[in-house]
């Protein structure tokens, strides 16, 4: 599905010549989320480990543990996990929020 694939750039001005597709989800096939979903679900089995919360929502993991270090030790084991299937994480896009529960 993915081999091979070309897009364009359309604007008000006309599209842009057509270029390869090397990265991301396939945009425009009904079946790109659906499958995306199906193979994160078996790639990532093994990296939940069951903190109070791991959501993956689309292409975006929401880590949700006791700790700060809990939190770094757990964005290395899904990075590297990741990576060990030819996938990559981008910290750079990685963000970080406290909350402290039982504030009156």
């Amino acid at each position: 599905m993915y081999e091979g694939a070309q897009t364009v750039v359309r604007t008000t001005e006309g599209d842009s010549k057509a270029f390869n597709v090397k990265v991301g989800l396939h945009q425009g096939s009904v079946l790109s989320l659906l499958l995306f979903v199906i193979v994160m679900e078996m790639i990532s089995r093994e990296l939940r480990a069951g903190l109070p919360l791991e959501l993956l929502y689309a292409d975006d993991l929401i880590l949700m543990p006791e700790s700060e270090e809990s939190l770094h030790d757990k964005i290395v084991k899904w990075k590297s996990g990741l990576e060990a299937k030819s996938l990559k994480m981008n910290t750079g896009k990685t963000k970080v929020m406290f909350s402290c529960r039982g504030l009156v």
